[in-house]
Parts: C-alpha cells; sequence; structure tokens
C-alpha cells in the first residue's frame, strides 16, 4: 500500500512541476529576458523560502493525521451534527448527475488541478519576480491548513459516502490504485471545513485584492487568465466534492470561511514573515561563512 500511495502522490506531484514550464508559457505576465530555463533557476534561487513552506506543509499534514485516531477517541465523531442539518442531500445531486465520463474527469480534476494550483500560483509570481503576490499565495496554504488543523482534530466529520448509505464513493472507488492511495493518506474523517474550496478561494482572495489595489481588473490585470482558472475552479470543486460523495453542502461555507480568514491573516503577515525569515537565512550565511574563513585560518596562525 506505501508504494502505490508513494506512485500516485509522486505522480500527481511531478506531473504538476512538469507540466509548469509550459504553463509559464500559457499565463506568464509579461516576457522577460534571459530566457524560459533562466528565469526559472533565478526562481528557485531567489524564492526558496517560498518553495520549502510547502515542505513544511507537508510534513505538518502527516504529523496531524496521525493525531486523528487517538485524538477522535476521546473527543467523538460530529457526523450526526452535520447529518441533522442537510440529510441525504448529496444523494440526489450524486443520482441526478452521474455519468462514467464525468466522473473519470472530475477525479482527476479533483486531484491534480487542486495540487497545480497551489503550486503554480507561486511559480507564477515569482517567475515574474512579484515578491509581494509570491509571498501572499506561498502562505495562503500554509495558514489556512493551520486554521483548519483544530477542526480536523477536534470536530471530525466524516465523508459523506462513508457515512450515507446508498451515496457511491465515485472518487475513492474509482480503481484499486486510488483506494490504495487515499486508504493510505485521507483519514476519511477531515471533511469540515473543505480545503478543496478553502485554499483556492484564499487564493482568488489574495490575487484579486492584490489586483484591486494595483488598479486592474479582472480584464486588465497580467495574472487575468490564471485568475479566471482559479474561479472556474471554484465552481468545478464545489460540485465535484458533492458528486463525487467527498463532502457534504455545509463543508462548503465552512471552506469559504476558513479561506477568508486565512486570506485576511496573510494580508497582515505576509511582509514581515518572509523578510525575517530570509533575514535570518542571510545571518547565518554569513557566521558559516565566517567560521569557515576562522577554521582555515587556523592551521596558518598555530604554525
Amino acid at each position: 500500500m506505501a508504494s502505490e500511495f508513494g506512485s500516485i502522490g509522486q505522480a500527481l506531484l511531478y506531473g504538476s512541476l512538469a507540466v509548469s514550464p509550459l504553463m509559464l508559457l500559457v499565463f506568464r505576465p509579461r516576457l522577460m529576458g534571459g530566457g524560459l530555463f533562466g528565469n526559472m533557476w533565478r526562481m528557485f534561487t531567489d524564492y526558496w523560502l517560498h518553495f520549502l513552506l510547502f515542505a513544511v506543509i507537508y510534513w505538518q499534514k502527516n504529523f496531524v493525521d496521525e493525531l486523528n485516531d487517538p485524538i477522535r477517541g476521546i473527543f467523538g465523531d460530529f457526523t450526526h451534527l452535520i447529518w441533522a442539518i442537510e440529510g441525504p442531500a448529496v444523494v440526489y445531486i450524486q443520482e441526478l448527475f452521474e455519468f462514467r465520463w464525468l466522473t473519470m474527469a472530475l477525479n482527476f480534476n479533483y486531484l491534480f488541478a487542486y495540487i497545480f494550483l497551489n503550486y503554480f500560483s507561486v511559480i507564477l509570481a515569482a517567475y515574474a519576480d512579484d515578491r509581494e503576490l509570491a509571498n501572499k499565495l506561498a502562505l495562503n496554504y500554509f495558514v489556512i491548513y493551520l486554521l483548519s488543523v483544530p477542526f480536523y482534530i477536534f470536530f471530525n466529520v466524516q465523508i459523506t459516502s462513508d457515512y450515507i448509505a446508498g451515496l457511491k464513493a465515485l472518487l475513492y472507488h474509482s480503481s484499486g490504485d486510488y483506494l490504495a492511495f487515499f486508504s493510505a493518506a485521507d483519514p476519511l474523517d477531515n471533511a469540515w471545513p473543505s480545503l478543496h474550496m478553502g485554499i483556492p478561494y484564499g487564493l482568488f482572495l489574495l490575487m484579486y485584492w492584490t489586483m484591486k489595489k494595483r488598479g486592474h481588473t479582472l480584464f486588465t490585470w497580467r495574472y487575468r487568465a490564471f485568475l479566471w482558472v482559479i474561479i472556474a475552479e471554484l465552481f468545478i470543486f464545489a460540485f465535484s466534492i458533492l458528486y463525487l460523495g467527498i463532502h457534504w453542502i455545509t463543508d462548503i461555507p465552512g471552506g469559504l470561511l476558513v479561506g477568508l480568514l486565512g486570506a485576511l491573516i496573510v494580508e497582515e503577515i505576509h511582509e514581515g514573515f518572509f523578510s525575517t525569515g530570509y533575514g535570518w537565512a542571510d545571518r547565518i550565511k554569513r557566521r558559516a561563512v565566517r567560521f569557515g574563513r576562522w577554521v582555515l585560518r587556523r592551521p596558518a596562525e598555530t604554525s
């Protein structure tokens, strides 16, 4: 199971990164000197802390998932509260629209587009050397996930297809590899709030607020094409998470609320967070260089 988890997870990550150079040609906000790959190298060297933050998020998610089972045994399960609010409404949505090719398309989009939006949003801003926007978009995932952790640990809500009789798990049972992947990676009780709504909504808000602050519109801003993609994906995700048997209707406003709160926090802290981080990195680098020179001088001084 671990190998299957690794193969699908790595394929999604590597696939999203592999298409990034092509997507830069599609969405790039301006032509830049130095060539595509030269600018990509500059991007990774100048914005390394932004991308390191994603590794921290990956470790953080694995740590939180390991806390789920023991803590759920203490605080219990709260899915019955969501059931009391909306009942089996999602069953009717699935039955009305279920179609094999639609299921396949939404399964792929649910996984790939979500990963792609998170990584590529930062890559796009960093490639354009737009430090303000790169700061905000890199912190978006980190802050919104942190805000969701208390709910995932202390307010466990099962996915709909694991709780509602007659609702098909169209995502989880689409193939044996998918089932193995989600069995290893998803505790299946982190339904409220939906990060598939919260994180893209945070991306949208941060890009939209930055656009308005700079005096542009959805039709004049240099990132407008990618922003329209985020808007479209918000609607696709909202339908997908209900249709595929993953989330409750109530999870959608919960995700939007967390996304809004996260975006507000990011607007306040982004500049200080990264200036402090890169400042500490520069201090460590200078001290390491001085220590290295001192070590190299010692033999000459002692002789």
